[in-house]
């Protein structure tokens, strides 16, 4: 017993250390912005837990998502304070660091010690459970809910009895309710769980089974009052099952990403816009139990009326899951790898080994039936719910981590087959273990493109979003240069929209920072690069006159109206590069065509009033500055011209009553205080 606290805590302490360093890598705010300022599923975890402590949530509705993380990182935000993020990921590291330990105790209850020290190291060293242990998510605490109730399931009282007690089994179910209010489809392990006890625990007793049901109804039970007591819906745990069946079952499906048909693709996986959604397509005020039926209904739909497509969608997935390379559903996984000092190694095992390692485990010639099937049907059936949404790292995790137990008891095999040079059990394992590890390379070799440099493009674009975000242009000007070079070097259609977020990023920050020909050249290479869009010809005219080329922009507005003879911007930029080149009349021409306008009409008026004044067509010129001002009071500039005209035309009073109006906005404004003290109206 003590051999076994002791390989325990080992696995623990060697988790944690691991879990502890990635943690630490990816909170220096050089390497990861989003630490200080969760994206996506972590933006939402933090929103909610700071809503817990405001007292903005939960809302008075159904649970959307299981409730259990939100609550369990408040509560770490109550104690540390709802900025310390690192002291909550920390503690989460502890957590995650425990279930290496459990897997360790269980592989130990099945194969021996050797295997439980395989298997512990095995989860403790899996770089997605060291990635996902550094992120504001769900799925450490669930996995190490998860193998607590496995754990519990195959231990004895201590004294070698059959039937376990009604103490343990209550303490095994509530560990199930809780791992089930963290991640609800950890509740389809629960008949292959009630299988192995009542067949080989040879659970009879009615109270037993009492105890056990009493244990997994004490989490979920509060969640249900909350739902209905509350939310008015009858929703057991979260009401985005069918939401997230539909998900996985439709025609535009990829059987990998949260994308929902109807919803913009930066859809960030909350209620609100799904539920209005179906409301919107059904004309009826559904409530969210209702909603979620809908979606639930139109997956099943997919199946029945394109059954040939559906079938094909599954066989996506069953390749997805058995593929060894991770996917993801809104981060690069390879790409955050490669950010930490501590995952870049390539000595972390991954999903392909462990399962190539836990097929030989299941082919142990001494692992008895009863907790091969315990194993295998946990494995599977927790396989069969990724299968039936969709697959991806984070969701595929648990799965992993319950394979890390017959893996361990394989890798323990193949050390003594080493020992003994002999395999000591059927080859059918090693045979079934290489097939499965072919089919998954070749899934990846047909499917994978996430390690690929050109899909790390869309990973420097956001990472490029928040160093702006946070406030570090430097870093951000980095990111978005990376991006640029491999979107020149290998353009994809997928990259497009993307592109009109980044090269004007990367522009004003190039312009910001003083390099005004840096910021020429790149627009110029995109202009190369997608020689008819006409946004790429507009900033590069933009910013062509702002360096001074007016003629060169002027080229460039001109073909980008020649291609959308309708666009304002265009037009506005030809007005302004004519202007600039002293050619008042074409660019009042310009500048009128434009002034109908409402983005732009007070820029077409300003830049009217300038030519008017090149035409010596004072009176016009003031009516327009007066336009402009009555639309947009603190438009210094106008105020500027107008003070001019009023000058210039013998209305010197007005003048300065104009220019006193410009100091307010302006108090340094050198032409109106020259002005003021020249004509002695500075202290009236």
């Amino acid at each position: 017993m003590r051999s076994r606290s002791t390989m325990f805590w080992t696995l623990v302490v060697a988790a944690l250390a691991l879990r502890v360093a990635q943690v630490l890598a990816l909170a220096d705010p050089g390497v990861d912005p989003f630490f200080a300022h969760p994206l996506n599923d972590p933006a939402v975890h933090d929103r909610w837990a700071r809503g817990l402590l405001d007292g903005t949530w939960p809302p008075a509705a159904p649970f959307f998502r299981a409730p259990l993380y939100p609550f369990l990182l408040g509560g770490l935000y109550a104690v540390f304070g709802p900025e310390n993020r690192l002291a909550a990921l920390l503690v989460q590291a502890l957590v995650s660091a425990f279930g290496a330990g459990l897997a360790g105790l269980a592989a130990d209850r099945i194969c021996g010690r050797r295997a439980g020290w395989l298997a512990g190291l095995l989860l403790a060293a899996s770089w997605t459970s060291l990635h996902f242990a550094g992120e504001l998510l769900d799925v450490s605490t669930a996995v190490t809910l998860l193998l607590l109730t496995l754990w519990l399931l195959l231990r004895d009282d201590g004294e070698g009895a059959a039937t376990p007690g009604r103490a343990a089994l209550f303490v095994a179910g509530l560990a199930l309710g809780l791992a089930a209010i963290t991640r609800p489809t950890i509740l389809i392990l629960l008949p292959v769980a009630a299988w192995y006890l009542g067949r080989h625990r040879r659970l009879r007793a009615t109270a037993a089974w009492l105890a056990l049901a009493a244990g997994l109804a004490l989490p979920i039970l509060p969640v249900t009052a909350h739902n209905l007591l509350r939310g008015g819906d009858l929703v057991p745990i979260a009401s985005s099952g069918g939401v997230n069946f539909f998900v996985g079952n439709n025609e535009h499906s990829s059987g990998q990403t949260a994308f929902l048909p109807g919803l913009p693709p930066d859809w960030s996986g909350e209620a609100g816009a799904a539920f209005d959604l179906a409301r919107r397509e059904t004309g009826r005020d559904l409530s969210p139990a209702q909603a979620d039926r809908w979606y639930l209904g139109r997956g099943l739909r997919f199946w029945v009326e394109r059954p040939g497509a559906a079938l094909k969608l599954t066989a996506r997935k069953v390749g997805l899951l058995l593929a060894p390379e991770e996917r993801s559903n809104n981060e690069n996984l390879y790409f955050w790898r490669q950010r930490s000092w501590l995952l870049r190694w390539p000595v972390w095992p991954g999903w392909g080994l462990v399962l190539f390692l836990a097929v030989l485990g299941f082919f142990r010639r001494d692992l008895h039936p009863a907790r091969r099937f315990l194993l295998l049907g946990s494995a599977a059936a927790y396989a069969l719910a990724v299968v039936i949404f969709f697959v991806n790292a984070r969701y595929r995790l648990p799965a992993l981590a319950l394979l890390t137990i017959p893996a361990g008891a394989g890798l323990d095999r193949v050390i003594a087959a080493l020992r003994a040079r002999r395999w000591p059990d059927a080859w059918r394992g090693p045979a079934l273990a290489v097939v499965l590890l072919a089919a998954g390379l070749a899934v990846d070799a047909t499917t994978m493109r996430d390690r690929g440099d050109d899909d790390f493009f869309f990973s420097w674009t956001t990472l490029g979003d928040g160093f702006l975000a946070s406030g570090d242009a430097a870093a951000a000007r980095e990111a978005y240069v990376e991006a640029v070079r491999i979107n020149q070097a290998d353009p994809q259609p997928f990259h497009r929209d993307e592109e009109d977020d980044l090269y004007p990023r990367l522009a004003g920050i190039l312009g910001r920072e003083g390099r005004g020909a840096e910021a020429v050249d790149l627009l110029r290479g995109w202009v190369r690069q997608r020689p008819a869009h006409t946004p790429a010809r507009i900033l590069l005219g933009e910013r062509l006159l702002e360096s001074g080329d007016a003629a060169g922009a002027d080229a460039e507005f001109a073909r980008a109206l020649a291609a959308a003879p309708g666009n304002l911007s265009a037009r506005l930029g030809l007005a302004w590069s004519l202007q600039r080149q002293g050619r008042a009349a074409e660019a009042l021409e310009q500048f009128g065509a434009v002034a109908g306008g409402d983005e732009v009409s007070g820029q077409a008026r300003f830049g009217a009033g300038l030519c008017l004044i090149d035409l010596g067509r004072l009176d016009e010129a003031e009516r327009a500055f007066r336009d402009v001002l009555a639309a947009n009071p603190q438009s210094w500039q106008a105020l500027g011209n107008l003070a001019g005209i009023l000058d210039h035309t013998g209305r010197q009073a007005e003048a300065a009553g104009v220019y006193r109006r410009l100091l307010v906005l302006r108090p340094d404004d050198p032409r109106a205080r020259e002005w003021l003290r020249e004509h002695g109206q500075e202290k009236q």
